[in-house]
């Protein structure tokens, strides 16, 4: 029995098809169909992997001879469920081809170029991007490949600009409109203690402000930092000292009501004073903030 004959019968054994054992070995199924046929042989490397793949020894490939039983020249296999996949792209003799990812096309010795498969793992806190294997391509489909993938990541920057100026414009006209209205409805109805004329002014002030702050801020600017840090501020209040009698814990729980409404007072306060101090550096730096967005195509917009 010749070396393709017995391919073929463990092969068809396995209930494999060409197509199939050319995917696990990274080739052509023509090219397993030349090593059935006779045309071609694996080399070495190749015959070591398929008398692996199909549980036999080395030597019952190589050895023509055909009195031998296939129970004598099989080694004892163990069953698995899954065929293994083979990492390892094999290239056997010159005339064999691979396959061309993008067209599907067998590909020429002087025509193939490869480019790594990598997948990106996550080790603690860190991620680093892992080669996983190899895909095959004419040197003509490659640069079409790259040509496609640099016109979809322009347009996904464009998507991704697109959306972010929505936001940062939606989301800020809004708050200004918004500020608009209560500052106009406080302002006109204490027109004895502010002049009308002046409430209109300092209404648009204000709503600029907060248009200007919450633009900024969803720009990914330094205005988020300041608004942040300055709405966190806080007081730490003292420890308590207290008798263990019934006075005492009246005291301990009259302390503790008093010190959280400090707390909260203290909280509002921080916030208003983080709205007001963002909406002023807002307000300043809107102008040159939205020059960089249009330049960098609002690439550090979150």
């Amino acid at each position: 029995m010749t070396l393709g004959q017995k391919l073929k019968r463990l092969r068809v054994e396995k209930e494999l098809t060409q197509k199939d054992l050319a995917d696990q070995l990274h080739v052509s199924f023509q090219t397993v169909s030349k090593w059935e046929s006779g045309t071609n042989e694996p080399d070495i490397a190749t015959l070591k992997e398929l008398a692996k793949f199909y549980g036999c020894s080395f030597d019952y490939l190589l050895n023509d001879d055909e009195v031998e039983s296939k129970e004598e020249k099989l080694e004892p296999v163990v069953e698995v469920k899954e065929v293994p996949v083979i990492k390892e792209t094999i290239i056997v003799h010159q005339n064999e081809a691979h396959v061309c990812a993008r067209c599907g096309k067998d590909i020429p010795e002087d025509e193939l170029v490869s480019e790594d498969i990598t997948k990106k793992e996550r080790h603690g806190r860190t991620t680093r991007s892992v080669s996983v294997g190899q895909t095959y391509y004419h040197k003509s489909c490659l640069e079409e490949v790259k040509k496609e993938r640099a016109e979809a990541a322009h347009r996904a920057k464009i998507a991704k600009a697109s959306s972010s100026k929505k936001k940062c414009f939606g989301w800020g006209i809004a708050a200004g409109v918004t500020a608009l209205g209560i500052a106009l409805a406080v302002f006109l109805t204490h027109t004895d203690a502010v002049h009308p004329a002046l409430g209109v002014l300092f209404s648009i002030l204000i709503a600029y402000g907060m248009f200007a702050m919450i633009y900024c801020i969803l720009s990914g600017s330094y205005i988020g930092d300041v608004f942040v840090w300055c709405a966190g501020l806080s007081i730490k209040f003292p420890g308590l000292i207290f008798t263990w009698d019934l006075e005492g814990f009246a005291w301990l729980i009259a302390m503790k009501i008093l010190f959280a409404i400090l707390g909260f007072l203290i909280g509002v306060f921080a916030l208003l004073f983080a709205i007001v101090l963002s909406a002023a550096l807002g307000g300043i730096s809107f102008p040159f903030i939205l020059i960089h967005n249009i330049r960098t195509d609002y690439e550090d917009a979150f």
